[in-house]
Formats: structure tokens, C-alpha cells, sequence
């Protein structure tokens, strides 16, 4: 069985490292100025991106460059300056788009593989046998593709690597060019400003031919109208239809939280590594795709053919597997992974504790490790993490501060907490519930 590589997003060094810590085998960090992130991008100079990308590859984990605007005339200047920064920083890859910056790339870093941005909309085998021929290492394929598109891609062009979106939020436009934004508020989402204005409430009124002036509201609930607002990709259901015909498997999540990516790599390379291995599924660790927040889930284009379901909505099928919010698979009647919700809007569970740090202090021989608690932690506490081959229950022994004195509890939002528990820590891991 193929084994394709599992791409996550490191929005910070932080994400970053959780992404890698949970089993992503590529990690793909915005770069200033020059990714579809800028905004939310917390890796905001060079020396954190070095800092950055040495931290992933001393993991094992290789590193993508996300340089992926379409710059205008003005912006040229500073996308070569970029370019020539970042020829040292030892990243694996560079992400990119538009073909007026593929000489300035190769001017400065003529070696490192390129792979091609989602941004060009690469929909053929023709598109992507011409890439090829440019010297492109990989594709990263349009969104709207089905998966007999995808597996005939790769069988017309065998030697070039194939990667697709498995899972999160989808652009209500083609990925990144929605001009929303540019119209509402002057950002625009292709140079990293994306103000996701597809997500907004909207008042949407009707007017009838016959009774010209009498407008009519569209009903809402309490998540507003969400009339532009599309469901969340998620394919963890069906990978084991999709791995054979990619080489790598992306995640979008740059502007989500530590949490977010870390639950969602850990259960897709669970996923993966099971289908390859012929193991059982463990659906406990496949339904953190349920705990984080999102919106309700869709399997997308990849196994949609829009043109079929003039509607928007698949057939009904009874007796399918699908997750559950109560961490099991359950049968009912729809093709489709999805959540027991309906709201188009974000779905939010509650939410962890954050992330523990790499950073300990020791105390009586012990390892206490800092966290940043989201919520008030006292000792005797019992809660959820993420380990690294599972999901456990840890219990709080002890709480320290950062001048090492034994405390009662950790308040939220306040740094600098040290805690003692009765399982063996390493770091990064990621507490909830």
C-alpha cells in the first residue's frame, strides 16, 4: 500500500513543532511577506524561521516554505529580497504560484525542489506533464477535483508527486482568490489578508417578479445565515480510497490553534498508518477529528461530482459507518463523515488546556513541565491528552511556579505553571476535557 506523506501547517514555531511532534512528515511554515498567511502568520522574521526550521528537521520532519502570493508589480521587488533571505535557511521545499517568480526562485536556491501551489488550479494531466517538464518535484492539486480525475492524473503522469487537500476549511471561491474581501474591506486574500468574509452573517432578502418592493427574509437560526459559508473538508473516512493514486496528504490549518493541528495529524497519521499495516482502526483516536472545533463535515469534491447532484446533496445510503461526536463510530443514514450537528456554523466543543512545553523545571528529583492553562488547573485534576501512541488520562500531582514554589493551583491565562503529573512527559503534548 502507498504510504503518502501527511503535510501539516506551522503557522509558529509552536504549531510547528506540535505538528511534528504528532506524526506530520512535512510541515509547511508561512514565510514573511510572501505566504497566503501573512496576516495570521506568527513566524514574522527570518531568524524565527530559521530558528523554525532547524527545530523541524532536528525532529525528523522535513520543511515547506509557503511562497505562494500572486505579487503584483509593486510587490516583486520584496518577493526577490525575500527570496534571496531565505536561501540559507536549509528548508526542504518551496511552495509557490505565479510563474513571474519562478527565475527569482531559481536564481537564489537553483537546487531546492519546488512544488506547485493549490493557487494555480491545476485541474489536468496536461497542466501537470508541463511542470513537470519546468523542473516541478510536485503538484498540489485543485480542490475541485474527484478522485477518478486525481487517480487519472497520476496514471498520465507517474514521475511527478501528487498532493491534495484531506482535510479543513474550504474557500467559497477557488482556494484563495475570493474577491470578497478586496470588496468589503481592501484585503485581499491571495497576499495573505484573507478577512473570511465567506464566513460572515448575512441578512439575505428575496424579491418576488410579481410583488416588486416586498422583500422577504430568508429564515435563519441562531447561526445566522450562513448562505457562502461551505462545510469543512474532512476525508478521514475514506483515505484508504484516495492513498493509492497521491504521494501527499495536506491538512489546512495555519491560522488554527496547536490543538487543532495536533489532533487532526495525530488521527489522520493514526488513519494512515493502520490502512498500510492492515491494523484495526482505534475510532477513539479517529474521532479527534470531532473534538476540535469546526463546521460540519463534508467529504468534498474529492468524492463529489457536483454535476451529478444538481441539489448540492448526496444520496442517501443506509448503514454506513460514520464518526460520532461520542468518540464512535455509529451507523445512520448518509454517505457522508459528519458530525451529530447541522449548523453550517463553527461547532465548538470544549475545548484543552493548551500545550505542554519542552520547557521543565526540577523539583525533588521530579520534572515538572510548563503549561499556559486555559482554565483553572488544581492538584488531584484527571485529564484527557494526547500521547503519542494514544489517547490517556493523566492526574496533576503537584503545581509549581516559575520561581519553583508549590502553589494550590494554575489560574487560566497566566504563564509560567509547572505541574507534576503521574505520567511520563516529553513536551508538546496536548491536553482537553
Amino acid at each position: 500500500m502507498n504510504t503518502p506523506k501527511i503535510v501539516a501547517p506551522g503557522g509558529s514555531y509552536q504549531k510547528a513543532i506540535v505538528a511534528s511532534t504528532y506524526g506530520a512528515d512535512e510541515v509547511y511554515v508561512g514565510v514573511p511577506f510572501t505566504s497566503l498567511r501573512m496576516r495570521q502568520n506568527k513566524i514574522t522574521g527570518f531568524d524565527e524561521l530559521k530558528r523554525t526550521v532547524d527545530a523541524l528537521h532536528a525532529r525528523g520532519t522535513k520543511a515547506l516554505l509557503t511562497m505562494n502570493i500572486f505579487p503584483r508589480n509593486t510587490d516583486i521587488s520584496i518577493f526577490e529580497q525575500t527570496v534571496e533571505r531565505i536561501a540559507d535557511v536549509g528548508a526542504d521545499a518551496i511552495i509557490f504560484s505565479d510563474p513571474g517568480t519562478y527565475k527569482t526562485i531559481r536564481k537564489y536556491v537553483p537546487n531546492m525542489p519546488l512544488h506547485l501551489s493549490t493557487q494555480t488550479s491545476t485541474l489536468n494531466s496536461a497542466s501537470v506533464a508541463f511542470r513537470r517538464d519546468l523542473g516541478v518535484k510536485r503538484v498540489v492539486l485543485a480542490r475541485e477535483l474527484h478522485i477518478d480525475e486525481i487517480a487519472q492524473i497520476k496514471k498520465d503522469v507517474p514521475d511527478m508527486e501528487l498532493e491534495v487537500f484531506v482535510h479543513g476549511a474550504m474557500c467559497m471561491s477557488y482556494s484563495g482568490r475570493c474577491l470578497l474581501g478586496d470588496y468589503m474591506n481592501g484585503r485581499q486574500a491571495n497576499k495573505g489578508e484573507c478577512s473570511h468574509s465567506c464566513r460572515f452573517k448575512y441578512k439575505v432578502r428575496l424579491e418576488e417578479e410579481r410583488r416588486p418592493g416586498k422583500l422577504f427574509q430568508l429564515e435563519d437560526d441562531e447561526n445566522g445565515v450562513h448562505i457562502l459559508s461551505s462545510k469543512d473538508l474532512c476525508t478521514i473516512d475514506r483515505l484508504a480510497e484516495l492513498m493509492p493514486h497521491v504521494d501527499a496528504m495536506k491538512i489546512e490549518g495555519r491560522s488554527k490553534s496547536e490543538f487543532y493541528v495536533g489532533s487532526v495529524v495525530k488521527a489522520y497519521k493514526h488513519v494512515r498508518d493502520a490502512i498500510v499495516a492492515g491494523t484495526p482502526i482505534d475510532e477513539n483516536i479517529k474521532n479527534l477529528v470531532n473534538v476540535i472545533p469546526h463546521r460540519q463535515y463534508r467529504s468534498g469534491f474529492v468524492f463529489n461530482k457536483l454535476a451529478d447532484y444538481p441539489e448540492g446533496e448526496e444520496p442517501k445510503q443506509k448503514n454506513e459507518s460514520v464518526i460520532a461526536n461520542d468518540s464512535a463510530a455509529i451507523q445512520i443514514e448518509t454517505t457522508e463523515t459528519s458530525t451529530t450537528l447541522n449548523t453550517a456554523g463553527p461547532l465548538f466543543n470544549r475545548n484543552n488546556f493548551w500545550v505542554f512545553s519542552d520547557k521543565y523545571i526540577e523539583h525533588n528529583g521530579k520534572k515538572y513541565f510548563q503549561i499556559d492553562p486555559k482554565e483553572v488547573i488544581t492538584r488531584g485534576m484527571k485529564i484527557k491528552y494526547i500521547a503519542k501512541d494514544g489517547i490517556g488520562t493523566l492526574e496533576i500531582l503537584d503545581i509549581l511556579n516559575n520561581k519553583g514554589k508549590e502553589i494550590e493551583k494554575g489560574d487560566c491565562n497566566k504563564p509560567d505553571v509547572y505541574i507534576l503529573t503521574d505520567k511520563e512527559l516529553t513536551g508538546r503534548e496536548l491536553l482537553y476535557d
